[in-house]
């Protein structure tokens, strides 16, 4: 019982906004009028040094079978290596196209703005929303999942189980993304420098 407290009181909700500022957590992104969960909804976030037009190929690319998830792609790539560049077969995203995370499963893209932010997902199932917030010097990039879970002693059993391990796989995600962006970026200004 005590390790369920400190993990719902102090860890879980520690994780479920990891990065994010208040503001970020208080505003409605794309997705939002959509699920509205009595628990299950988890912000997180983090500041790249690039614009969001830089951001935004990267994320275009996500999932298994294409880019990976720029994760530990031991356990959520099927061992493959996720991509360090812009692959640009992958560049065309289409509203209804699985984002796989699983052979045959993952949420489907909802609606897109280009450089601003991507939804996949659905009432049932919950949605995700990657958006790119543009600031001094960079972006923010903040994911929101927003799942349709009520508190029952099962689910708070699953969240138990489930919930660190999506934790660690998205923020290794998040600083992936963050590290390829900057160091592509670091290469472009290099070549222009020499040229």
């Amino acid at each position: 019982v005590a390790i369920f407290l400190l993990y719902v009181l102090v860890i879980a909700p520690w994780q479920h906004r990891w990065g994010a500022t208040d503001d970020e957590m208080a505003r409605t992104l794309p997705g939002d009028e959509i699920v509205v969960p009595h628990v299950g909804s988890v912000t997180r976030a983090i500041t790249i040094a690039a614009p969001p037009d830089k951001v935004w190929p990267w994320l275009v690319q996500i999932g298994l079978g294409r880019a990976g998830w720029y994760s530990y792609d031991w356990i959520d790539n099927d061992g493959r290596r996720s991509a360090d560049r812009i692959i640009p077969e992958f560049q065309d995203l289409q509203v209804g196209q699985m984002i796989t995370m699983l052979p045959g499963y993952g949420p489907r893209v909802r609606s897109f703005d280009p450089g601003r932010y991507l939804l996949a997902g659905d009432a049932e199932e919950g949605v995700w929303c990657l958006a790119l917030e543009p600031i001094k010097g960079g972006t923010r990039l903040i994911s929101r999942w927003r799942l349709n879970r009520k508190l029952t002693p099962a689910n708070a059993f699953l969240m138990l189980l489930s919930d660190p391990g999506a934790f660690i796989m998205e923020r290794k995600m998040l600083k992936g993304i963050k590290a390829r962006v900057e160091r592509a970026a670091r290469s472009s200004q290099e070549a222009v420098s020499t040229a």
